[in-house]
Order: structure tokens, then C-alpha cells, then sequence
């Protein structure tokens, strides 16, 4: 069986709905693992870990979920869930849409919503991966491997 792993950056910005003139950066640094790429190709998800930054709101905080394609709609979605300053548990779900008159976005572009543990939607943030600075370093994260 082959394994895919890799790392994806995104940096970008966030606001809380309750004050949505406060941006404050944000930024995900992620690992996309796929643990048997024969499993993937009948369910196109991959598991996420690693860290979600939102100024002021969830500070270096260890986040765990899923990367889902969705080829039929163009997009990729991203579920996280992740512990905010205040203890609560908070879930961040966006998504890249595949744009064929802006494919770079399509790349690069993830927007989402972050939710409390009721479901209600408490903010949204914007966030890219940074092509020209860190393609490279996503590139050599790249590892296939014997499982």
C-alpha cells in the first residue's frame, strides 16, 4: 500500500461576527495525510493535523480533521476542529473552489467559517497559500511511502 503525506501554509486573516471591523491575522499550518491512497481514490478524503493561529482566539492550538475533494462541485473542503483561548472546543469549515478562469485561486484561496461547539457561526477568515514563497517547501513535503 502507498501512504501520501504533506504540509500546507496558509496565512491570512479572520473576524469575529460579533466584530467584523477587527481583522486579525490568521494562519494554518497543515498535514495532509493519506494513509492508503487506494482507500482515497473511492473516498477523495485525506486527514488534517497540525496548528490553526487566530489572533486573540486560538493561539498555536492543535487542530484535527479532514480534507474532502468533491469533483462533481470543484472544490475541496476543509473541516477542522480546534481549541479556542477560552477552552471551548470551535470548528473551522471552508472551502477552495476550482475555478477554471482563475485557477490560481483554485490553488491558493481557502475561505471558511469558524463555528462554536452549538454549531453557530462566530467568525470567518480568509487565508491563502503563498505559491511564489512556499511551493517549494510544499513540494519537498511531499512523501510517498510503503504502509
Amino acid at each position: 500500500m502507498v501512504a501520501l503525506t504533506y504540509r500546507e501554509t496558509l496565512h491570512g486573516g479572520f473576524y469575529l461576527l460579533a466584530d467584523p471591523v477587527d481583522e486579525r491575522p490568521a494562519d494554518f499550518d497543515l498535514h495532509v495525510d493519506v494513509p492508503r491512497l487506494s482507500r482515497f481514490v473511492p473516498s477523495l478524503t485525506a486527514t488534517l493535523s497540525g496548528k490553526v493561529r487566530l489572533e486573540g482566539f486560538a493561539e498555536s492550538s492543535p487542530a484535527t480533521g479532514k480534507l474532502i475533494l468533491v469533483p462533481d462541485q470543484r472544490r475541496a473542503i476543509y473541516e477542522l476542529s480546534f481549541a479556542g483561548t477560552d477552552g471551548a472546543t470551535y470548528r473551522f469549515r471552508g472551502q477552495k473552489e476550482f475555478l477554471v478562469l482563475n485557477p490560481a485561486d483554485a490553488l491558493t484561496l481557502l475561505q471558511g467559517s469558524v463555528y462554536d461547539e452549538g454549531a453557530r457561526e462566530v467568525g470567518r477568515a480568509v487565508l491563502r497559500f503563498d505559491a511564489r514563497g512556499n511551493l517549494g517547501s510544499l513540494l519537498r513535503s511531499i512523501r510517498l511511502r510503503w504502509a
